[in-house]
């Protein structure tokens, strides 16, 4: 099965549920010569991006890149010939590596088997931190259950009056969270620094979010934030206070922008960890399905010992 891939779940989704790829085609040979690097052949196009991580690189006091991958009509399944050209792709990324220390976190689309194949022949250290998926739901409607819940969007005024209260419920949500980051021996003794950070911003008066709050006897008990544009509404951010967690806030606010997703004649998106399999089931008892998923391989360029190493502090 051949596909046309960019790693970008507001571009991507509507091509994956229309099943035409021609948008992302379009998208793709347009901006082109903005990608880091690309191979052409016969219609088969494969790059990449590096694009400095500026949040990563002031706490870590190193640089540290994320590369995404773009793909025009490549197959799903190994050809020996698309493995060669990819190959070709994979070792231009390492030289790019090699010549530009820091460190790179790499998202490999999981079902492009040559891109993997690839890699693990050009590679031979690298560090598996897991991965996410991202999911969807596109013209349905959900029956909202009966709930002693309050369920709204959230004006400034109301951010600004329980700005504390939402940060908490978040912070004691993420105690125990463990993304890709924690599992990075490199990144592991900053990596609460990371989510922090993103919690903080979501409540930032420059944040472009809009937040949806579950209000339980008076009082914020949960939220999630929302990126949107002129197709999908994207659930981003999400906590639910610990105290409150048999109410069914997660589900009611999630049916909740779902039914306003639909409401718009939009499709709403989201994404989690592989091993997040109780926000997943919520997901698929309200009818999301999976449309694409990432490895995140991460490689230490950065000339830094993994243990004890100095950044400055």
């Amino acid at each position: 099965m051949s596909i046309s891939f960019v790693d970008d779940n507001f571009k991507y989704v509507k091509s994956y549920i229309m099943r035409n790829y021609d948008n992302i085609n379009d998208i793709i040979y347009k901006d082109k010569d903005l990608l880091s690097f690309f191979i052409e052949n016969n219609g088969f196009l494969a790059g990449y991006t590096i694009v400095l991580n500026k949040p990563l690189s002031e706490i870590y006091n190193f640089n540290c890149y994320v590369v995404k991958f773009s793909f025009v009509n490549v197959s799903t399944l190994h050809i020996e010939e698309q493995q060669v050209l990819i190959e070709k792709l994979v070792n231009s990324l390492k030289e790019k590596m090699i010549e530009n220390e820091g460190y790179y976190n790499v998202r490999v689309p999981s079902n492009i088997v040559d891109l993997m194949k690839a890699i693990n022949n050009i590679f031979s250290n690298y560090s598996l931190c897991g991965g996410t998926v991202e999911e969807y739901i596109y013209n349905k409607s959900i029956a909202m259950p009966e709930t002693k819940l309050k369920l709204f969007f959230a004006d400034d005024t109301y951010i600004r009056k329980y700005k504390e209260e939402l940060l908490k419920i978040t912070y004691d949500s993420f105690k125990t969270y463990q993304g890709q980051y924690h599992i990075s021996n490199l990144m592991d003794e900053k990596a609460g620094e990371i989510y922090e950070n993103w919690i903080k911003n979501s409540f930032s008066e420059k944040s472009n979010e809009k937040i949806v709050i579950a209000e339980y006897e008076d009082m914020p008990i949960g939220f999630v934030t929302i990126g949107e544009d002129d197709f999908a509404v994207e659930g981003i951010l999400s906590a639910v206070s610990v105290d409150n967690r048999k109410l069914g806030a997660y589900k009611n606010m999630i049916s909740y922008i779902i039914n306003y997703a639909y409401k718009n004649q939009k499709a709403f998106i989201t994404s989690t960890q592989f091993d997040n399999y109780i926000v997943q089931g919520v997901w698929n008892s309200l009818g999301l399905k999976p449309f694409y998923s990432i490895y995140n391989l991460h490689f230490d360029y950065t000339g830094l010992e993994a243990n004890g190493f100095d950044n400055g502090n």
